[in-house]
């Protein structure tokens, strides 16, 4: 299992300029830091069919108050970012390190729960 002890952030849309495409400096430091604390935990590469379980623990609303927090602890997430771009930030940050493409990934477990504690839990396994 690989932990990345940061708040999940979903991968934006590229922008777009005269220059080209670019990613928000933002979301490319955030890759960065996943990538570098995942590296930093396993050293496994995978070269078949892949399995990828990620539960991503959301940060709690400050603005509510203590019993709503607590009472919130542990349950699911259903607010914005969807879990979709959220699986994305972390596919790309992997891709390439942990397995050639993230096309090898068949079999994806994403779920997103109030924590609070936020971080990322990440479990590959290669698919016999």
């Amino acid at each position: 299992m690989i932990i990345i002890p940061l708040i999940p952030m979903a991968a934006p849309r590229p922008r777009f300029s005269k220059f080209g495409t670019y990613n928000d400096k933002k979301y490319t430091v955030y890759k960065q830091a996943l990538l570098v604390s995942a590296r930093s935990q396993d050293k496994s590469y995978f070269n078949g069919a892949t399995k990828l379980e990620v539960t991503f623990y959301m940060p709690i609303p400050a603005s509510l108050s203590k019993v709503k927090q607590k009472a919130l602890n542990g349950e699911f997430h259903i607010k914005r970012p969807d879990t979709d771009n959220l699986l994305k930030s972390v596919k790309d940050s992997l891709n390439g390190i942990f397995y050639k493409d993230d096309s090898q990934i068949c079999d994806v477990v994403a779920k997103k729960i109030y924590s609070t504690h936020p971080r990322t839990e990440i479990i590959l396994k290669e698919i016999k």
